[in-house]
C-alpha cells in the first residue's frame, strides 16, 4: 500500500522542463504547469539547487516556512528537522531514492524499492502526506535525463 501510494504521489507531481529557471519558463505549453502561487518558490529552490557549491547536489528542501537546505547523493534528507516538516522540494538532478523508516534514514528502506525521480520534478507535502513515505530518504545518481 506504501508502494502504491508512493507511486501516484510521485506520478501525480509536476515535471518542468526549463534548462535555466526563471518564472516565465515554467509555463511552457505542452507541460504540467506549477500553481502560480507556487512558482516563486519552485524558482528559489530550483536555483538554490543549481548554485549549491558543494558536488553532488541533487535536491533543495523549504522545511516548515523558511528553513531552506540542500542535500547531496548519499546524505540522509530526513522529512522533517527540528519539529518541521519537509513543505516542498526541488530536484536539480535526476536520482533514484529509497525511504526509510528513521529519519537518520537507519532500519532499511521501506518499501524495499527504489523509486526513481527526474531533474526538475517538485514535491508539495500536500495533507503532510510525507509521513506516508517514512521519515527519510537516501537517494543515488542515475542515469534518467530530464524532461526535454
Amino acid at each position: 500500500m506504501k508502494l502504491l501510494s508512493t507511486l501516484i504521489i510521485f506520478a501525480a507531481s509536476m515535471l518542468v522542463a526549463a534548462q535555466d529557471i526563471t518564472p516565465a519558463d515554467v509555463l511552457l505549453p505542452g507541460f504540467p504547469t506549477i500553481p502560480l502561487k507556487l512558482i516563486p518558490e519552485y524558482v528559489k529552490l530550483y536555483n538554490m539547487c543549481q548554485d549549491s557549491n558543494i558536488n553532488g547536489t541533487y535536491v533543495a528542501v523549504r522545511y516548515g516556512d523558511n528553513d531552506y537546505t540542500t542535500f547531496k547523493y548519499n546524505q540522509c534528507y530526513p522529512y522533517a528537522i527540528d519539529g518541521n516538516e519537509a513543505e516542498m522540494a526541488v530536484f536539480c538532478k535526476s536520482v533514484t531514492c529509497y525511504s526509510n523508516p528513521n529519519p537518520d534514514c537507519t532500519g532499511g528502506a521501506v518499501p524495499p524499492v527504489p523509486v526513481p525521480l527526474v531533474a526538475k520534478l517538485f514535491l508539495v507535502n500536500v495533507a503532510d502526506f510525507v509521513q506516508l513515505l517514512g521519515q527519510g530518504a537516501t537517494c543515488q545518481q542515475n542515469g534518467i535525463p530530464p524532461p526535454l
